[in-house]
């Protein structure tokens, strides 16, 4: 294990996180707030720690393989939410460590829960660190290490390995890792300034700018107490669209970019994704307007919090736990969904639901005529066995790693319907959930100890489960790598 040049990596990278905070500083400072100092503090000794990592492991072997990958990818996050709570607890806006933890890997990982119960109280700054979290994540750390890596003359496909599952390890746009990076960063940018421009009609340009950071990265964290509820229909429409755009794979918003779209409209996940949005909002739509909703709020409504929780982004305009229950029913059940592979999305992702679904009816012909030679197919290419079973695999890991963080929900206190509404929104990074924690409720009331077992989740869901648990093997570290 090559722990110098892991650890060099991780304080260049923790430089670069406490340059970025420089950002909410400059954003206090802008607006008066007396914050501005402590912000400032915190990006110092971010930045310091950073540097003196860099200067002191900068000796050594650059070489890294499969393992210094995985070690990397999980500890980057975890190193990143650690100095990124800094500025919370330096300006005493959220004193708690396990808040603040809590609240900064919600942001990184664009799960959008929060322990907040009063957003606005935020200065400035601090809703503008919470939406920059969100921006950074939904980016990807990843491509911030792709871009680095090459500097110091190392390659990157370990880091893309360790971090990619392999539902979305074939969704590279070139050859090399880094013109992969650079063509999803343009996308992602060129989404973040649009949404910002749309959005500017109706907000200010402080209020646009975070709403665009969280919309284009799932994330869901707003600068007001109501959501998106706090604005008109115009802006809820506009969310819908670049939450959908942010939902899809970035491979296939790459090939529409470049006008070839057959690519995108003969995507078997493209079709499902959009074929779950349809289905479930003229669901939850329909029976709006028989309990007597107008048309145009059941429509808006529907589709909106459809859209919504499926990419994972965690807007809401209105507490969909008022409605009957097998309305909100249904959007649980599409938050395990979660969107497209190769999105910013989070939850199972589309691509493994079509793979079990098209798996389901191949195994009863197999039985039915052992010696055929009938294979799963998938964008007309036919699946591998082998992936059918890490597809099989990671639907079990995800399940039993929900089950039990509801169990451990309950034990720490929580009623059922709130402990598995928050399971599912952390693991998926869904934002709200149930009960407690639904779009009414916060984390807030949450124990200690319950809100670090939802920060693992997070970080879990986040990482697609296999970069976090293989971590716990005693095979990783015994491997050469």
């Amino acid at each position: 294990m090559n722990v110098r040049f892991i650890l060099h990596v991780l304080g260049t990278l923790l430089a670069a996180e406490g340059i970025l905070m420089l950002l909410p500083a400059a954003v206090s400072l802008m607006y008066g707030e007396g914050d501005a100092v402590s912000i400032l503090a915190a990006a110092l000794t971010t930045l310091a720690t950073g540097a003196s990592f860099r200067f002191f492991f900068k000796s050594g072997s650059r070489e890294i393989g499969k393992r210094e990958g995985h070690v990397i990818v999980s500890a980057v996050w975890i190193v990143f939410t650690v100095f990124g709570s800094l500025p919370f607890i330096f300006s005493g806006q959220i004193p708690s460590v396990s808040d603040a933890f809590f609240e900064t890997m919600s942001g990184f990982t664009t799960t959008g829960s929060t322990i907040l119960t009063d957003i606005e109280r935020l200065s400035h700054g601090m809703l503008f660190w919470r939406s920059l979290m969100h921006f950074t994540g939904g980016l990807g750390i990843l491509v911030m290490a792709i871009a680095i890596l090459p500097v110091f003359g190392v390659g990157s496909m370990s880091i893309y390995q360790a971090e990619t599952s392999s539902a979305i390890a074939g969704n590279r746009l070139s050859p090399k890792i880094k013109d992969t990076a650079r063509h999803i960063t343009r996308i992602y940018l060129f989404f973040n300034v649009a949404c910002m421009l749309f959005y500017l009609p109706e907000m200010g340009v402080f209020d646009a700018l975070c709403h665009a950071f969280s919309t284009t990265a799932s994330g869901g964290f707003s600068t007001k107490n109501a959501s998106m509820g706090t604005y008109s229909a115009y802006s809820q429409y506009v969310s819908v669209a670049f939450m959908l755009l942010a939902g899809t794979n970035f491979t296939l918003l790459f090939y529409a970019w470049k006008r070839d779209f057959r690519k995108l409209t003969s995507n078997d996940e493209f079709r499902y994704y959009l074929s779950i949005v349809l289905v479930a909002s003229l669901f939850i739509c329909c029976w709006l307007l028989f309990d007597g909703a107008g048309t145009e709020r059941s429509v808006r409504e529907s589709l909106f919090h459809t859209v919504s929780i499926l990419t994972t982004t965690g807007y809401v305009v209105s507490d969909y736990t008022l409605w009957t229950p097998p309305l909100w029913f249904v959007l649980y059940l599409i938050s395990f969904v979660g969107g497209c592979a190769g999105s910013t999305s989070g939850g199972l992702k589309v691509v493994r639901f079509v793979l079990l679904s098209r798996a389901i009816p191949v195994q009863f012909k197999r039985i039915l005529h052992q010696r055929g030679m009938i294979q799963v197919k998938l964008n007309g290419q036919n699946v591998s066995d082998d992936q059918l079973f890490r597809t099989l695999s990671f639907f079990m890991i995800f399940l039993c790693i929900f089950t039990v963080g509801a169990l451990v929900l309950m034990i720490c206190g929580l009623d059922f319907v709130s402990a598995v509404g928050a399971a599912i929104a952390c693991l998926s990074n869904s934002g709200p959930g149930l009960g407690m924690v639904g779009p009414a409720g916060s984390f807030a009331e949450i124990s200690a100890v319950g809100k670090w077992v939802c920060s693992f989740m997070m970080l879990l869901g986040r990482l697609e489960l296999y970069a976090v648990l293989i971590l716990c093997s005693r095979n990783f570290w015994k491997s050469e790598g």
